[in-house]
C-alpha cells in the first residue's frame, strides 16, 4: 500500500512539472504577443496595425493552448478574450475602431502575464500534507504574492509615466530652443543681407571696379539648427559677419 501511495505521489509530481513547463512556455509566448500588440497600437496606419495584430494572434494562440494544458484558468480565459479582440481588429476597416480592439487586447494581455506569474509559482502542496492550517498559510502566501505583483506593476507604470514626462519635457525644451534659433536665423540673415549690400555699395562708391563683389553664403537650414546649440548658431552668424568685414578690408587694400 505504501509503495502504491509513493508511486501516485511521484506521478503527481511529474504531471505538475510538465504543467509548469507549459505555463513557462505560455509566459514567453504571452510576452511576444504583448510586444506585437504594443507595436500594433503604436502603428500610424491600419496596414501596419493589422500586420502586428496577426503576429500577436499567432503568439496568443499558443498561449491559449498551453494555459489549457497547464490549467492556468484565468490566463486561459483572458487569452481567449485577447484572440477575440485581435480578430475583431482585423475585421474592421476604420483605423480608430480597429485600434480600439487592439487597446482592449493589450489590457487583457497584461492580465495574462500577471495570472501566469501566479500559476508559475511553486506549489507548496507537493511536499506538505494539506490540512486546514496549510490552506490558511497558502492563502496568505497567495495574497502576499498578488500584492507583490501589484506593487511591481505599479512601479513599472510609475517608471513608464516618468519616462513619458521626461520625453515630453525634452521635446518642449527642443521646441523652445528651435523657436529661439529661428528668431536668430531670421534677424541675422536679414542683417547680413543688408550688410552685404552696404559693403558692395561702398565698394562701388570707392570705384573699386576690378574687385569682385563681397558675397557670403550665410543661410542656415532647420536641420542644421536642430543639431546645434543656440550659442553655436550665434557663433556661426558672428563668424559670417567677420568674414564679410575681412573681405571688405582685402578689397579696399587693393582698391586704387
Amino acid at each position: 500500500m505504501k509503495k502504491i501511495t509513493m508511486l501516485v505521489f511521484l506521478l503527481s509530481l511529474v504531471v505538475s512539472a510538465r504543467a509548469s513547463d507549459q505555463c513557462g512556455t505560455a509566459y514567453q509566448d504571452a510576452t511576444y504577443a504583448l510586444e506585437h500588440t504594443e507595436k500594433a497600437l503604436q502603428a500610424n496606419n491600419i496596414e501596419h496595425l493589422k500586420q502586428y495584430s496577426r503576429r500577436a494572434i499567432e503568439a496568443m494562440e499558443k498561449v491559449y493552448m498551453d494555459t489549457e494544458k497547464c490549467a492556468c484558468t484565468e490566463a486561459n480565459n483572458s487569452s481567449y478574450d485577447v484572440l477575440e479582440y485581435l480578430k475583431k481588429s482585423l475585421e474592421k476597416e476604420k483605423f480608430e475602431v480597429s485600434r480600439y480592439y487592439v487597446k482592449s487586447a493589450l489590457t487583457s494581455t497584461k492580465a495574462i502575464l500577471i495570472s501566469l506569474d501566479l500559476c508559475n509559482e511553486p506549489d507548496p502542496t507537493y511536499d506538505l500534507v494539506v490540512d486546514e492550517n496549510n490552506l490558511i498559510t497558502q492563502e496568505q502566501e497567495l495574497l502576499a504574492q498578488q500584492q507583490a505583483l501589484l506593487k511591481k506593476q505599479k512601479a513599472l507604470e510609475a517608471q513608464l509615466k516618468a519616462q513619458k514626462e521626461l520625453q515630453a519635457k525634452i521635446n518642449r525644451e527642443k521646441e523652445i530652443k528651435l523657436a529661439e534659433q529661428k528668431k536668430i536665423k531670421f534677424e541675422a540673415e536679414t542683417n547680413l543681407l543688408e550688410l552685404e549690400n552696404v559693403i558692395n555699395r561702398f565698394i562701388r562708391i570707392m570705384d573699386c571696379g576690378n574687385s569682385e563683389p563681397v558675397s557670403e553664403n550665410y543661410s542656415r537650414t532647420l536641420e542644421e539648427l536642430e543639431v546645434e546649440s543656440i550659442n553655436a548658431t550665434k557663433a556661426y552668424y558672428t563668424q559670417k559677419a567677420r568674414d564679410m568685414a575681412d573681405q571688405l578690408i582685402m578689397v579696399l587694400a587693393d582698391c586704387n
